[in-house]
């Protein structure tokens, strides 16, 4: 059991997460029609930006007073990125973090937990609502055996409170000095107004602590470097799959909602409610910042997974892989018919379907998916994007949709969540559907 030694009055701890690459794509370039940066969070301890999240919301405890010299356990009751990156950073600062999952969580991630060093995995329940209440009912009020009477024992959110936004707000910090200076006096005038040298950020949305981050760190950003709020709008595209998109429902009835249940394959989207903070950004963003809703169909996240997958050599989940197929994907599909639109894939393996229960937090809006055709891959065409520009046939994604005056030299930061909820196989399945008609 770990314990907080103060330096000089004050306790210092290494910082639980790492700075991350930035680097541009020149085949997602070629497909958006502007400048794609890939922030490759995929890269942290857990294997998601959840290291930010988690690790600043440990150090948070850490910190205070009232756990100086004390023995401190951590109690996470999120089986998905988040829990697995609260493992990860406790065990790096010397603490025990135990976690708490539904029976549905998949032996995968359990073994992932595992296999990161939690001090213990405890299955219960059928929800991670009923596994988040019986950690902080049962199991954080027993005494293990040699267990400290006064061990501080915390309980952590996986999206909604400060620190862990404040953590996902060091993405921006890094991206201020990453993305490339200004070039010529176009540029510079543009982008000197700006606290961020980039026109529009794409992320995906589950409960909203990465929104909030990013929207937090430009704030932060434009009040240090005392600039007013610029005419030319920083865009943020917030992406979800059809099936997790609370903050979409959200936007759409103008009030905080819940879904009644998940129903897509992005369990790690998978928060039925965006916190209040997410709503308000994306009802109300702060001058200067200009927040764009977005929903994608799971085979558009499978698309993006590949795309990724093939073109940059990263393996990352559906939750990651939609934010790539919002920036160059073929939104004039997106014409279907809505039945064709939440079109549900029964062939996929057992293990690929999400328990209508299950959820994360994770990872916003627009209720149309978009759709391809596919080709046949053995007459040498490119089953992910057969279709080719035409006067009357534009192809044109959500980005340019929702952005239109984007150019050549506009510059698109992708968040490449990561995440742990995928292997090598699980893709060549989403190749294998996608290439007997999955989306079309």
């Amino acid at each position: 059991m770990g314990s907080i030694a103060p330096v000089e009055g004050k306790p210092t701890f290494k910082t639980p997460w790492v700075e991350t690459p930035l680097a541009e794509s020149a085949s997602l370039s070629r497909m958006a029609g502007c400048r794609v940066f890939l922030k490759l969070e995929n890269v942290q301890p857990s294997g998601s930006f959840k290291s930010r999240a988690m690790g600043n919301q440990i150090l948070s405890h850490l910190i205070k007073p009232e756990n100086a010299n004390r023995p401190v356990h951590f109690y996470a009751s999120s089986g998905g990125n988040a829990g697995l990156a609260a493992v990860c950073a406790a065990r790096s600062l010397g603490y025990p973090c135990t976690v708490v999952v539904p029976m549905s969580t998949k032996p995968l991630m359990v073994q992932k937990l595992r296999t990161a060093g939690a001090a213990e995995v405890i299955q219960h329940g059928v929800t991670f609502l009923e596994a988040g209440e019986y950690m902080r009912e049962v199991i954080m009020k027993q005494t293990g055996d040699g267990e400290a009477a006064n061990v501080a024992k915390i309980a952590l959110h996986p999206f909604d409170n400060e620190p862990i936004w404040e953590g996902n707000s060091t993405i921006i910090d890094e991206l201020v000095h990453q993305l490339p200076p200004p070039a010529g006096a176009d540029e510079e005038t543009l982008y000197n107004a700006r606290p961020l040298a980039a026109d529009a950020l794409i992320c995906s949305v589950g409960g909203g602590g990465l929104l909030n981050g990013l929207i937090a760190g430009i704030e932060r950003h434009r009040n240090l470097q005392n600039k007013a709020p610029s005419p030319h709008p920083t865009h943020l595209l917030a992406v979800e799959t059809i099936g997790t998109d609370s903050l979409a429902a959200a936007v759409a009835q103008k009030s905080l909602v819940s879904l009644p249940k998940i129903s897509s394959q992005a369990t790690s989207l998978g928060a039925i409610r965006v916190s209040e903070r997410t709503f308000q950004y994306a009802t109300a963003p702060p001058a200067g910042i200009a927040v764009h809703s977005t929903v994608l169909s799971d085979a558009d996240a499978a698309r993006g997974v590949l795309r990724l997958a093939d073109d940059e050599r990263l393996l990352v989940e559906l939750a990651c892989g939609v934010c790539v197929e919002a920036a160059v994907g073929d939104a004039a599909r997106a014409q279907q018919p809505p039945s064709r639109k939440r079109k549900r894939i029964t062939t996929a393996e057992p293990q690929q379907q999400p328990h209508p229960s299950v959820r994360d937090e994770g990872y916003g809006d627009d209720r149309s998916s978009v759709t391809e055709n596919e080709t046949d891959p053995e007459d040498g065409s490119d089953d992910r994007s057969p279709l080719s520009a035409s006067p009357s046939h534009p192809l044109q994604s959500r980005l340019k949709q929702l952005v239109p005056d984007l150019n050549a030299n506009s510059r698109v930061v992708i968040i490449v969540c990561g995440g742990s909820n995928v292997t090598i196989d699980m893709a060549a399945e989403y190749r294998r559907l996608l290439q007997e008609g999955w989306g079309a």
